[in-house]
């Protein structure tokens, strides 16, 4: 495609590609010939010849008036190399004219060199130079703001630099930069960091430390770490490649200036404005010396500016507005400075109450932010949020029109992001983006009814970022044949799947543990499923398309909804000690053809402060032969205190007339115990409902599914297990484990199940996956325990590798990787397992319903692994309790069970035995209110 150009631009353009000529194709022959000499001069198809002529048509380019002329030779030129068997000639020939007119910024051109040279039969041959014409072509692509173009082009690039120079090698090294930092540009960040850490651990094994590609890698990284919204951690990489470069370099050169910038950037996010201010000073101090053509100087000054006026040290006068509105303007200053400063100037006209003036520097700063960095981008993210914030004052309806499709762009760019990261500290900044716009989204919905069945469905689906792809996999369930139980496996195996990889990408690094769900296998089984329902069905798409139910047409009038959501206001340093500005807890509830009604709770820190907190989860004592794990709780009235008043009693005029509640609970709510809550009068909240605990809200939709008890199956029970491998003596013995599944074994025998008993030293973790895996109930009485950094665990270890299941012959040690020989089940191992046969899980052991407060998923921990896993429901422990009680309690629930009474009923009825006495050891609240069932 061809564009006009005028003169002057063309005079610019051949003054910039002169230098770079001279030294690249430009020799001293070629250039005292005229194009004719040249062809006259040597055989046609030689590769000497070939050469002359494109030199001699890169000089004729640089002739006043005669860029067309030589542009036509260049491209005759290439045409003749292609026709030859000068196979890396002719690669190497597209591929530096491609990448000149690209280094010029003639697109059009260049896209016209590159798509012809791809056609070529030397691309065809075995040309490592290939890998350079690739890798500039993928270049031209990130300019062209094609990003499937551009990972296409790379991704062919780095295979052919590994196969030709190696996977540890200089050329590989620098292609993956190139990947990362476009991957940046098209906003998938927490992919490009990924990247950029692989890229940087290697290279640092390659090059050592000391070498410049490091600092360049690590400036590289900080930079996306700060487009994430993690400034300190971009700060730590631009503090030490700033005193590598002065080492190297001296105080004053153009890469010092670089990282200094870079560094102030930093501290202007965390809201350090001294620091700021004293690094964009030494920018400035740096630009003087060089005296560089160009506006560094006044860059440097433009960057004085903002500071000032931002921290309040500049007043806002009428000069400096019109300055500071000029720099946003300008294209000779940095995008991101005209972004900051928009929103600068924003901010102030909407204190002042010029609203229009403040929405005309929003949408400058989006039109930047677009233009730069794409529409899926914090940036872009931000301006629209903030536009969103100013309509909400005059329009509310347009305002929340605003907030949903911003809810649904960011949903979907966070799903990406955290699918990606590939560490906790990626995906937690990635999703704590999202916390400003659904801390504001919630405030709308607060002030405004008819807000509140959107926001609502953004709550269902945040916590564990529901994708378009699994939401479809629900539908289809909805859809099938109730008795068509080969494709409702696949649609399960497809959604199981998706949640595991989308886990251990989110909490740990996925790629470097073999047993780990990979993409490449979520994908082939969604394929395999929509496939099958293809190949099976006649949807029409209309149907296919139909939403999900609401959960008010999936509640009977008899039920209600309470989903707990927390929004969160972060401040600028999201890692200090005290990150958070404001933390908010609401609760939507949810009955039956009824609007949802949206509760503020308050502040859940001070609902449950850290001290209480702390007393719900770490209250330890000694271990002894008569405990699960480590130690029973102390006063647990005084514990629980007020969390009646906090959570359920707001809620009390939308629950009128319901007698079951499900609860979908958030952060730290997952450690309450909720049928223990008393209201002022002494009645708990088992006395007046049935509660359901579910762990997500997508759980809703399974929750009208048959809860009884199935009448036969397999059951395999685990108890009486022998702890000691060789010399180690490991966890204590229970000796109540044996006689609790002995006497569970009774009862299931009774009522036609196949019972498989795993005792002693044969419940192995092989073992075990085996028979789960088959069975219709699972119940494991053995050890349990959940360790966090502040309970003496590991630091830095995911907590699904700190959430466990004692098994045989586990000895003392704790190896926290995927070994299927050291004793012990790990939450990352049992998240892995299909376990979509199990109608029930029961882990009848110490703290098995702990984990970790998470932004992905509410908690991560064994109930997260378990409801990925897909067993329908687990009956599960918040804290350590007492053998002989546990025993017995278990006993009695089984028995329920056996009577025909449902999951709920039996759970509700067997704490409600414990209390009246009827369970002997089981009637302190220490042992029956510690067990939870929730249900996936």
């Amino acid at each position: 495609m061809f564009r006009t150009r005028k003169s002057q631009y063309l005079m610019r353009v051949v003054a910039s590609v002169l230098v770079m000529l001279a030294a690249a194709f430009l020799s001293p022959q070629a250039q005292a010939q005229t194009p004719d000499q040249a062809r006259q001069q040597g055989a046609a198809g030689t590769e000497e010849a070939l050469k002359a002529r494109i030199d001699a048509a890169y000089k004729l380019m640089m002739d006043t008036g005669r860029f067309d002329e030589g542009y036509a030779q260049l491209r005759a030129t290439l045409l003749d190399a292609a026709r030859s068997d000068l196979y890396d000639f002719t690669v190497e020939s597209y591929s530096n004219a491609g990448a000149t007119f690209l280094n010029n910024q003639i697109l059009d051109y260049a896209e016209e060199i590159f798509a012809e040279g791809l056609k070529t039969r030397a691309m065809q041959q075995d040309v490592a130079k290939r890998g350079d014409f690739y890798l500039n072509y993928a270049m031209l692509k990130q300019t062209e703001k094609d990003y499937q173009g551009f990972v296409s082009m790379c991704a062919t690039a780095t295979n052919l630099y590994a196969h030709y120079h190696g996977k540890e090698s200089q050329e590989l090294l620098f292609a993956n930069d190139v990947l990362a930092t476009g991957v940046a540009a098209f906003g998938q960040i927490a992919s490009a960091i990924n990247i950029e850490q692989r890229n940087l651990r290697l290279a640092a094994q390659v090059a050592g430390t000391d070498d410049r590609f490091i600092w360049k890698l690590q400036n590289n990284l900080a930079d996306m770490l700060r487009q994430m919204g993690a400034p300190t951690r971009a700060l730590q990489y631009d503090l030490a490649v700033l005193e590598k470069r002065i080492g190297y370099y001296g105080s004053d050169h153009f890469n010092v200036l670089v990282t200094a910038n870079n560094t102030a950037q930093d501290y202007l996010d965390l809201g350090k404005y001294d620091e700021a201010l004293r690094y964009f000073q030494q920018d400035r101090d740096i630009a003087v010396v060089l005296k560089r053509e160009g506006n560094l100087v006044e860059q440097a000054d433009a960057w004085l500016l903002y500071t000032r006026a931002l921290s309040g040290a500049q007043p806002l006068d009428q000069p400096t507005m019109a300055r500071l509105q000029q720099l946003t303007t300008d294209p000779n200053y940095p995008e991101i400075l005209a972004i900051k400063i928009a929103n600068l100037l924003a901010a102030h006209f909407i204190a002042v109450g010029d609203t229009e003036n403040g929405m005309s520097q929003l949408e400058r700063a989006q039109s930047i932010a677009e233009a730069t960095y794409g529409v899926v981008h914090p940036l872009t993210f931000g301006a629209r949020q903030a536009m969103a914030n100013l309509r909400a004052k005059t329009s509310p309806e347009k305002a929340a029109a605003d907030f949903a499709t911003l809810d649904e762009d960011m949903l979907r760019w966070n799903w990406f992001q955290v699918s990606t990261a590939g560490n906790p500290i990626v995906a937690e900044a990635s999703r704590a983006l999202a916390d400003d716009m659904l801390y504001d989204y919630a405030r709308l919905a607060k002030g405004n009814a008819s807000v509140v069945p959107a926001f609502a469905e953004a709550v269902r689906r945040w916590p564990t970022l529901e994708n378009e792809k699994r939401d479809l996999l629900r539908r289809l369930s909805r859809l099938i044949d109730p008795n068509d139980t080969e494709t409702r496996y696949l649609i399960q195996t497809g959604i199981r799947l998706s949640l595991a990889y989308q886990e251990s990408s989110s909490s740990g690094d996925s790629s470097d543990d073999p047993g780990a769900v990979q993409p490449g296998q979520v994908q082939a089984a969604y394929e395999k499923a929509t496939a099958r329902v293809m190949a099976k069905y006649s949807f029409s798409q209309s149907v296919v398309d139909k939403p999900l139910p609401s959960a008010g047409a999936l509640l009977k009038p008899n039920e209600a909804l309470i989903d707990y959501f927390i929004t969160r206001k972060w401040r600028a340093d999201r890692e200090s000690a005290d990150p958070l500005e404001d933390e908010r807890l609401y609760a939507i509830v949810t009955r039956k053809d009824r609007q949802p009604s949206l509760y503020d709770l308050g502040d859940p820190r001070r609902l449950i402060p850290a001290a209480r907190e702390t007393r719900m989860a770490n209250l330890r004592s000694t271990r002894s032969a008569q405990e699960r794990g480590a130690v029973t709780l102390i006063d647990l009235s005084a514990t629980f205190t007020g969390l009646y008043a906090g959570l359920i009693a707001p809620l009390e005029p939308s629950l009128g007339g319901a007698d079951t509640l499900f609860v979908v609970p958030d952060g730290k709510l997952f450690s309450v115990p909720f049928p223990l809550l008393q209201d002022g009068r002494g009645a708990s909240l088992d006395d007046r409902f049935v509660v359901r605990m579910l762990t997500r809200p997508e759980s809703l939709l399974n929750a009208g599914v048959d809860q009884s008890f199935p009448k036969t199956g397999r059951a395999l029970l685990a108890g009486g297990l022998d702890y000691a491998r060789g010399s180690e003596k490991g966890a204590e013995p229970l000796p109540g484990t044996r006689k609790e599944v002995d006497a569970i074994a009774s009862i299931l025998s009774g009522d036609h199940y196949s019972v498989e008993m795993l005792t002693g030293t044969a419940a192995s973790e092989r073992m075990l996956r085996k028979d789960m895996e088959q069975a219709t109930i699972a119940h494991l009485a053995t050890h349990g325990a959940y360790r966090d950094e502040k309970e003496g665990g590991v630091g830095a270890v995911n907590a699904l590798w700190q959430s466990q299941v004692v098994l045989s012959q586990s000895g003392d040690r704790q190896s926290m990787k995927r070994d299927d020989d050291d004793g012990r089940l790990y939450g990352m191992e049992l998240m892995s397992w299909d376990l979509s046969g199990l109608d029930l899980l029961v882990l009848s052991a110490c703290e098995t319903a702990r984990g970790q407060e998470t932004f992905v998923g509410g908690l991560r921990g064994l109930p997260t692994a378990i409801g990925i896993a897909g067993a329908k429901r687990s009956l599960l422990t918040l804290w350590p309790v007492d053998d002989a009680g546990t025993a017995a309690f278990m006993v009695g629930f089984y028995g329920h069970l056996a009577a025909g009474q449902t999951y709920p009923e039996a759970l509700r009825q067997t704490r409600r035995d414990a209390r009246d006495r009827k369970i002997s050891g089981a009637q302190d609240p220490r042992v029956w209110a510690a067990f939870v069932m929730f249900e996936n």
